[in-house]
This record gives C-alpha cells, structure tokens and sequence, in this order.
C-alpha cells in the first residue's frame, strides 16, 4: 500500500485519500437513507472476529471440515463387521413332483437370511482409508487456519488504511483552516494596498485547493466505512469508531532473522497444507500397492425357508427349515493386464510432484519472511526519516512565514512551504501505516509478502 511523492504538494490530500479507496461500494449504499443509523465501536481484535463470523468463505469451509470429520467416522466403519440381513419370497405353480409327491401344491415359499462379514486381511487398504480420511480432516483444518490468516490480514488492511484517513482528514482540516486565515489577511492587505492581487489569487486558489481535498478525503472515509460495514456483516449505514488509532512503531518478534524463518517453517499454515498434502500422496501409494495382495474375509451366515421340502415329504405339512455355516474367503486377482501397476506408478508419479512442489514452498516461505524482516527494517527507517523531514519542513514553513510578513520573501513560496510540510505530515501518516501492516505481516511469518 504505497505510494510514490506527488510532483506537486497540493495533490499529496488527494493522492491520500485516493490510495485507500480499494473497495467499491455495493448497491446496498444506494437505500442506506432508509435504514436506522447504529454507532458502533470497534477494536481491531474486534473487526477481525466479525469478519471471522460472518464470512461466508469460513462458514463454507466450516462445513467441509464437518464434512470431512463425518468421512473420518465413515472410514472407521471399514474395520468394523458388517451384517446383512435377506428376504426372499417367491410364488410357483404345483406342478413339480415335490408337489406331487407331497399331494398337495406348493404354491408360495419365503426365506430369510443373516450373513455377518468381518475383513480380516484388505491389504492395508482400510488402514489406508482411515488414515487418508484423518489426513484429510487435519488438513482441511489448516486450510481453515490459512483462510482465517490472510482474511485477519485484509481485515487490519483496511482497518489501518481507514485510521490512518481519518488522520489524514484532521491534517486536511487544519490545512483548510490555515489557508483561511491566510487568504483572509491576504484580503485585507489588499484592501490596505499593502499587497497585490496576485498574491491574493494565489492564496485563494490553495485554499480552494484545500478545501477540495477535504471534501475527497471525506467522501473516501465515508466510502471506505460503509463498505468495511459490509465486509464486516454490519448495516452498511452503521457509523464506525475505530478505536484502535495509535499504530505500533516496534515488534516483539525477535530479532534474529534466522529464528524468524525456523518459526515461520515450522508455523505458517500454507506451508503445512504442502506437508499433509504430501503425506496423503504417501498414502495414495501404500493404498494403490494394496492391490497387490490378497484378500481374507470371515463370514458366517444363516438361512431360514419354508417350505422344507425333506420335512414335507416326511409329515406331510409346510415346516420352516434351518441352515448356517461359517467360511473363510480368500480372494487374489490373478490378471488385470497391468491396471494395479499403471495405479502404483501414476500415485508415485503425483507424490514426486507434490515433493517438488513442497520444496519450492519451503524456499518461497523462507524469502517470504526475509523479504518481511527487510520491509520491516526500511518501514521504520522510512517512518524516521519522514518525521525528520516532517519536522524540517514544519521549521521551514514557520521561517518562511516570518520572512514574508517582513516583506522578503513572495506568496508563492510561502504557498509552497506550507504545501511541503503538508505533505511532510501525509508521508509520516502513510510511513506509520506501512510500518504496522509490515509488523502484522512478519507476524503472520510473511504470509501477506507474497500477495495472498
């Protein structure tokens, strides 16, 4: 969120203003007149967690972790026995010569049936399934950490960019008002004939000049607050007081660099993702090599008919029959003209691709954090040297007021000292920001260095 010096110091309010209009306002702006206006005061801490709450990329990705801590109990389910339960009905004519026999037809006939299964040797497929799913649910976990990360990043974005405005609108007020009195002794003396008309023009156009750029600044701060109203799932007419005004000018992290990146390594959440995406690719192999084994299943089922025929033939009437058995299958799949090989290989192939894929991460993470040390490092020399500067300019602008009421020195550079230290007081204001949004950013172990 930079910006570079304006040729000209009277456009410094309007550059300003301008550079934290990054959100465009909604169609919801347009009734605002009619819904209740709500004064509400926010801490950062505090917009952070309402956008947490009303997000509605987190509430999505709540939901699939649900989603995936539900997969977890369904893999369970693999290693458990599983029993099934049979129904059969069936209706024949009576000419067969069990019917005949019999002397009587036998038109109906029902059966039920039991059967329980229990895996015993899959492989490692259901092992792998269960590992797969707890994987899964860990990270889509961090996924949801990462999320959280940047969208608390993009929410003390704006928080800070509207602060630092608002700050902004008081250095544009008191611009306004210096230039008043100005253009209002500049009138006077011109009355008195003690200065020209030149010089009044002069003074009357900055004062108009600084009074556009109030009204900018004005319409920016207001923009910006009802649209950080919508991000933040409040009324868009809600007035915002942010509360949290004074920026920190020196991190607590420490101030090694090397022990920076080792935290960052360790912690950043994109960086876990890579990690258990790479774990899952471990298990994808181990689970397509599954096929390569055989399979054991112990069973026992059980089966009930009626009629039962060798009963019938021996008292003459319809009785339920009976029979069980247990079994032990084993199963092995002899050719498959090389589909279990092409899977083994085609996971091996993904595994080693997510690999790379991981080291460059970990190489991304580490400039990432250094590159966030570095901006740490030129921020806060960048906000010394603008309060140098700020301070040299405000000396300067007093001086020059004194040198023109002696007469020695003309409108124009006196406009012009008053325009520098103006915008002196823009580029501490900006210098600030840039300042706290670099410590955020170190932080978060550089999460927000590379534009996520």
């Amino acid at each position: 969120m930079k910006y570079r010096k304006p040729d000209r110091p009277v456009r410094d309010a309007v550059m300003a203003s301008l550079l934290f209009s990054v959100f465009p306002l909604f169609a919801q702006q347009q009734s605002a007149a009619a819904q209740p206006h709500r004064v509400v005061e926010l801490s950062a801490l505090q917009a952070v967690d309402l956008a947490r709450k009303g997000n509605r990329t987190l509430i999505a990705l709540e939901h699939q972790l649900s989603a995936a801590s539900w997969e977890v109990r369904s893999a369970v389910t693999g290693l458990l026995p599983h029993a099934s339960l049979t129904g059969n009905y069936s209706r024949k004519s009576g000419n067969d010569m069990y019917s005949t026999f019999a002397g009587k037809e036998l038109n109906n006939s029902y059966s039920v049936g039991l059967e329980i299964q229990q895996p015993v040797f899959t492989g490692f497929a259901t092992i792998g399934s269960l590992k797969s799913a707890r994987l899964s649910r860990t990270l889509q976990e961090t996924t949801n950490d990462k999320t959280e990360q940047v969208i608390r990043y993009a929410v003390l974005q704006v928080y800070r960019g509207i602060v630092t405005l608002q700050k902004s609108m008081t250095v544009a007020r008191q611009a306004v008002l210096q230039l008043d009195e100005l253009t209002s002794n500049q009138a006077a003396m011109v009355e008195q004939g003690m200065a020209t008309e030149h010089d009044y023009l002069l003074t009357k156009a900055s004062f108009a000049q600084a009074k556009m750029n109030e009204l900018n600044a004005g319409k920016t701060l207001l923009a910006m607050k009802r649209q950080f109203a919508v991000l933040l799932g409040l009324p868009v007419t809600t007035d915002l007081v942010l509360t949290d005004t004074t920026a920190r000018m020196t991190s607590q992290l420490p101030e090694n660099t090397d022990s920076i990146v080792a935290a960052a390594l360790s912690g950043r959440p994109d960086l876990k993702e890579a990690a258990l995406k790479l774990q899952l690719s471990d298990i994808a192999v181990t689970m397509t090599r599954s096929a390569w084994y055989p399979t054991l299943v112990a069973g026992f089922s059980w089966t009930a008919n009626r009629p039962d025929f060798a009963k019938l033939m021996q008292y003459q009437e319809e009785r339920w029959g009976d029979d069980w058995y247990g079994y032990v299958a084993l199963n092995f799949d002899l050719v498959d003209w090389g589909d279990r090989f092409f899977k083994v290989k085609k996971a091996k192939e993904q595994r080693l691709s997510l690999l790379s894929l991981n080291k460059e991460k970990k190489a991304t993470v580490e400039k990432e954090v250094r590159d966030a040390c570095q901006i740490v490092d030129q921020e806060r020399r960048a906000l010394e040297t603008a309060t140098l500067l700020s301070g040299a300019r405000e000396a300067a602008y007093h001086a020059s007021q004194a040198k023109y009421e002696e007469g020695v020195l003309p409108m124009y550079e006196l406009l012009d000292a008053h325009g520098n230290f103006v915008s002196a007081k823009y580029q501490v204001l900006q210098a600030a920001m840039n300042l706290e949004l670099a410590i955020i950013n170190l932080e978060m172990g550089g999460l927000g260095t590379g534009g996520e």
